[in-house]
């Protein structure tokens, strides 16, 4: 049977084999390390384990190498054939040459691109509706790691603002944003990176539109199961995560009394609300730890835990791991680069 490839672009899949290529787990281990829903996990193991690019034992999922070998040696002889039948083209003479040579100046600069675990993990905030994640993956376009498609400074970094909007667009359907609405959002911000007349335009139509998808996501993934209240509540705590966060300021904020916005959040998120906030900042915490550079300790003192002890306790209690462990296990490491060294 004929492998379907393109289940690989699929950011549930990309996240399990991510896992995967650690060591075997089980389904329920996968669902507490990604926090998507059961279903997706299911969804994503079905059709990686049709495909064969998994395998399953006691429970246990595996990656099944010999299915990327395969894949990478039948990727090889498709690119022979591609440039036999190009031989005579002289188009695609020229870009196979224009690529060589900047290939070449790259080697030569000693340039290399954005991690592409990175990358993905920024988008995958973005799906999520993350904000603080997001703005701890976030990179200013045209920094280290962006390749060079224009020699014109200002229409090298619109051409990277599409191509971030199209990215984060395609993303969010993924994650439940009606397709029609994300593509209209994603034709305003294309429109407007065209009038942008300086670069600092276009480092805040970024910013804006980063801010915008996302927070749309997390609307989204909360729409559909809570009251208005609770998700003004859920929107308050996320802008905030980076603060101390107590249910009296929130109640304020949102006009409310506290006795009331306390009883919704135990009837409609079966937790208390302080619960909910160490929760959703241990998830921030884990996102910075695997894909940052900071401490536990400044990650600690960024979302305002009381001490560096109690991250620890309340880290472990929820993750089931220490900081140091989950960095040491999880940090900034790609399975397509474990799976290229096997």
């Amino acid at each position: 049977m004929k492998k379907d490839h393109n289940i690989i672009n699929n950011p549930d899949v990309r996240a399990i084999l991510e896992l995967l290529r650690d060591e075997p787990m089980t389904k329920e281990s996968l669902i507490l390390q990604l926090h998507v829903p059961e279903k997706n996990v299911s969804d994503a193991l079905s059709k990686l384990l049709d495909g064969g690019w998994i395998t399953i034992e006691s429970l246990f999922y595996r990656i099944n190498e010999s299915a990327f070998e395969e894949a990478a040696v039948d990727f090889m002889r498709f690119c022979i054939r591609h440039n036999e039948a190009a031989r005579d083209d002289t188009y695609r003479i020229d870009v196979n040459q224009a690529l060589c040579d900047h290939l070449f100046t790259n080697r030569e600069l000693e340039f290399h691109y954005a991690a592409f675990d990175r990358e993905l993990a920024f988008y995958e905030s973005v799906r999520s509706g993350s904000i603080e994640t997001v703005k701890t993956l976030y990179t200013p376009l045209g920094g280290e790691g962006f390749g060079t498609l224009s020699k014109d400074p200002l229409q090298n970094l619109k051409y990277h603002l599409v191509v971030s909007i199209a990215m984060i667009t395609r993303f969010c359907i993924n994650g439940g944003m009606l397709p029609e609405d994300a593509y209209a959002l994603s034709d305003v911000y294309v429109m407007k990176t065209d009038e942008c007349e300086k670069i600092s335009d276009i480092h805040s139509v970024h910013y804006e539109m980063m801010i915008d998808f996302t927070k749309r996501m997390r609307q989204i993934k909360n729409g559909c199961i809570y009251s208005r209240p609770v998700l003004q509540a859920l929107d308050y705590i996320g802008d905030h995560l980076h603060s101390r966060i107590f249910i009296e300021d929130a109640a304020e904020h949102l006009a409310l009394s506290v006795p009331y916005l306390s009883r919704l959040f135990r009837k409609e998120l079966k937790m208390p609300f302080s619960q909910y906030v160490t929760l959703k900042k241990i998830e921030a915490a884990a996102s910075m730890l695997q894909f940052s550079d900071y401490t536990a300790l400044d990650i600690s003192n960024y979302f305002a835990f009381s001490s560096h002890s109690y991250f620890i306790k309340m880290f472990k209690k929820h993750i089931g791991l220490t900081p140091k462990e989950y960095r040491d296990k999880y940090y900034a490491i790609g399975w397509i680069d474990h799976i290229i060294e096997k």
